[in-house]
C-alpha cells in the first residue's frame, strides 16, 4: 500500500553551522558589530553578520564571488585551473546532495 500525504523534505537545517561562543568571544563579537555599525536601528543581526563575513572570507580565498546560487568567477581572479578544479568540486556536490533520499540525515558513517 502506497504512502499518502505529503513525502518528507529534508529538515532546513541540514546545511547549517552551528558555533558555541564563550562570554568573552560573544562579548568581543557584539562590540565588533557595534564598532563597524554605530546606528542600533540600521544594524544587523549578530548572525547575519558572522554569515556575511564568512562569505566575504571565502570569496577572497577562493577568488570567486560566492553567491546563494552560485560562484562566479572575478575578473584577474584564480587561474583557469584553479577555476577549474573549484567548478568540478561543485558540480560534485551538487550530485551528491541530488542523490540524497528524503529523511536521510546528513552524518555518515565512518
Amino acid at each position: 500500500m502506497t504512502k499518502l500525504g505529503r513525502p518528507p523534505v529534508p529538515h532546513p537545517r541540514d546545511h547549517g553551522v552551528f558555533v558555541r561562543f564563550s562570554s568573552t568571544e560573544w562579548g568581543a563579537i557584539q562590540e565588533a558589530l557595534k564598532r563597524e555599525h554605530p546606528v542600533a536601528s540600521r544594524r544587523p543581526l549578530v548572525p547575519e553578520w558572522i554569515r556575511d563575513l564568512i562569505v566575504a572570507h571565502c570569496s577572497e580565498v577562493l577568488e570567486v564571488e560566492v553567491t546563494r546560487a552560485a560562484l562566479r568567477h572575478q575578473r584577474g581572479g584564480a587561474a583557469n585551473w584553479k577555476r577549474w578544479k573549484l567548478s568540478r568540486a561543485v558540480r560534485r556536490a551538487v550530485s551528491r546532495r541530488r542523490k540524497r533520499r528524503p529523511g536521510q540525515s546528513n552524518d555518515r558513517k565512518r
